[in-house]
């Protein structure tokens, strides 16, 4: 292959996962209903929302437990970088990664705990 063809692949993130039907969810849904657990991922992606306060902004999207889960800003960095790599991609895809889910306190809510997690080999 040439230059252009290795460096400007449209569409190279292949998941297999077919997500029909998957319910959308937010994480803290699923600590909720699951308690901390390393989640299987089955699919990454970055969504724009159309509407409301987010509207045109990226949103990172964890597809695991047959949902699709809103995954914290502060993790669209690292779906841009599973996005950008086959090898994480075919590591997803054969079941090797995991999204071990975490929580911690901000002031900034009401609640003031918040909802995260970090990718981790499984």
């Amino acid at each position: 292959m040439g230059i252009f063809n290795d460096n400007f692949k449209h569409g190279q993130a292949q998941f297999t996962v077919n997500t029909e039907g998957f319910a959308w969810v937010n994480l803290s849904d699923v600590i909720k209903e699951n308690g901390h657990k390393t989640l299987t991922v089955q699919k990454v992606f970055i969504m724009l929302p159309k509407k409301g306060k987010s509207k045109g902004k990226e949103k990172p999207v964890l597809v695991a437990d047959n949902h699709l889960i809103y995954i914290p800003d502060h993790c669209l960095a690292d779906v841009k970088k599973i996005l950008a790599n086959d090898e994480y991609i075919n590591a997803i895809n054969e079941g090797h990664c995991g999204f071990q889910t975490s929580e911690y306190e901000d002031t900034k809510y009401d609640n003031g705990i918040c909802y995260s997690g970090q990718f981790v080999d499984i």
